[in-house]
């Protein structure tokens, strides 16, 4: 490219054309022909008539300087002027690999990498250039083409909600392997990642190397926990830097069912810190809407997370019959069970009639053996919508008769009479353990500690379905727990 006063141009050869402008002007003056001068006596008869319509001798100097104006702008044009043109970036005329990371973490400026491909394009289309391009994120063998024919594809390309990661990495050393020599043009995210001094060093193996990268900074937002009554937000930034805030969305369902933004509450990184957090506070009804939270003028998945159950407070319904043990609180059936459960759950208490109206979760009957044809037929109904019974055994279920010969609709399995005692004066044998939790089982992967033991429990019936339905047990093989649909 060929820069004259500021204005470069593609095709300077044109510009020779311009020494042709004189010989044009000539050419413009001899046409039409000046006339021939001719003395004729009648003439004298024509003197004071006057002529509507009269021709110049001579094309009128204004006028030959307009075209003279537009054959030059003409010629100007065809030379391709560029104003300020930048120094091309894109050196030599072999073939050019453009390399994305194509990752969630450039995501939010993806229209602005966009418009940089483009230009890219268009100077690899000026120096003749073929191009390929490479996508870290899904490595596939590249196909050199001409920079036009990309660039009516770049609509089509978009970011990965995840990283590259070392399989990736090794998948795209070995395409660049395969290949010939190429020029390279990087364009990272801006987060370092396993395998990109790897991915570095083969591509300047192939031929020069250009990394382009923004110097604006990636933000991500971590997974929201439930802590002491209010949601804990953290926002996290890849560079430390001066002190920042950013504001976080929490997004759900209104009443209509419409997504909007529920609540925001603000996250201030400190100087020099690459980490904010933010307390945010809601009622149990609006807490229970939020589907998910986002960091304001963000757009990537790293900036977006989604809400699972950790933030609900589920509903318990905790049922223990009616007998009245006040001032026996630790020989109440429900003491524990409402130990365990209140950190994470909103208890309900009262009779199954008090209790199925607020619709819980789960109830939990706690050593109720027998209910009534009134309790019994609304409870069956709310399992079969969707709901989930836990029952507790002890002393009254042991000493009843429920699921004895036939297996009651409400229990997992049926029942031998009198239950087990193991490591009393009056049995043989020691408490026993519990066994390993196999994978099938919703309790697998916790730790069993060796000092809880079992010493009387209410013993399942052998069944053909028992195996199927026995989610944790002793360590002589005895089921404990069990389960079914």
């Amino acid at each position: 490219m060929t820069v004259l006063g500021g204005i470069g141009f593609t095709a300077p050869w044109m510009l020779l054309a311009l020494l042709a402008l004189p010989i044009l002007w000539l050419i413009l003056r001899a046409v039409p022909p000046a006339p021939i001068r001719r003395r004729f006596p009648g003439v004298a008869l024509l003197l004071g008539l006057s002529d509507d319509e009269s021709v110049s001798d001579r094309t009128p100097w204004w006028l030959l300087l307009l075209r003279m104006l537009a054959v030059a702008a003409l010629i100007i044009g065809l030379a391709g002027p560029i104003l300020n043109p930048q120094e091309e970036q894109t050196q030599g005329t072999g073939p050019l690999l453009i390399v994305l990371d194509g990752s969630w973490a450039g995501a939010t400026r993806w229209p602005q990498q966009t418009e940089a491909l483009e230009a890219q394009l268009t100077r690899a289309a000026r120096a003749g250039r073929t191009v390929g391009f490479l996508t870290l994120t899904r490595p596939e063998a590249p196909a050199f083409q001409s920079a036009d024919a990309w660039r009516s594809r770049l609509a089509g390309f978009d970011p990965a909600p995840w990283q590259p990661s070392p399989a990736d990495i090794d998948r795209a050393i070995e395409i660049a392997d395969t290949l010939g020599g190429f020029d390279t043009l990087w364009f990272s995210d801006g987060l370092a990642y396993a395998g990109r001094d790897a991915m570095l060093d083969a591509l300047q193996g192939k031929g020069s190397v250009e990394v382009y990268q923004t110097g604006a900074d990636v933000l991500a937002l971590a997974p929201a926990t439930y802590e002491d009554g209010a949601i804990t937000l953290t926002a996290k930034r890849a560079l430390a830097g001066a002190e920042r805030s950013v504001t976080i969305t929490a997004q759900g369902r209104d009443p209509a069912g419409n997504i909007r933004v529920l609540a925001s509450v603000p996250a201030t990184f400190d100087a020099g810190s690459t980490q904010a957090s933010a307390a945010l506070s809601l009622p149990a009804e609006l807490r229970a809407r939020i589907t998910r939270f986002d960091i304001a003028g963000q757009r990537s998945a790293g900036a977006t997370t989604l809400v699972d159950d950790a933030l609900r407070r589920r509903e318990v319904g905790l049922i223990a019959g009616r007998e009245n043990r006040e001032g026996l609180e630790l020989l109440s059936p429900l003491h524990y069970i409402e130990q365990a459960l209140a950190p994470a759950a909103d208890l309900i208490e009262g009779g199954i009639g008090d209790v199925l109206p607020a619709n819980p979760d789960v109830i939990v009957l706690a050593d109720i053996a027998t209910l009534s044809e009134a309790e019994q037929a609304p409870l069956i109904d709310w399992i079969e919508a969707g709901g989930m019974l836990v029952r507790f055994a002890g002393p009254r279920i042991a000493a009843s008769d429920i699921s004895r010969d036939t297996e009651d609709p409400l229990m997992p399995v049926r029942l031998r009479a009198g239950g087990r005692s193991v490591g009393g004066a009056m049995s043989w044998g020691a408490p026993k353990t519990l066994d390993s939790f196999r994978e099938s089982s919703p309790f697998y992967g916790l730790e069993i500690p060796q000092d809880v033991t079992v010493s009387a429990q209410v013993v399942a019936q052998p069944d053909p379905t028992l195996a199927e339905r026995v989610i944790a047990s002793l360590s002589d093989g005895t089921p404990l727990v069990t389960r079914k649909q």
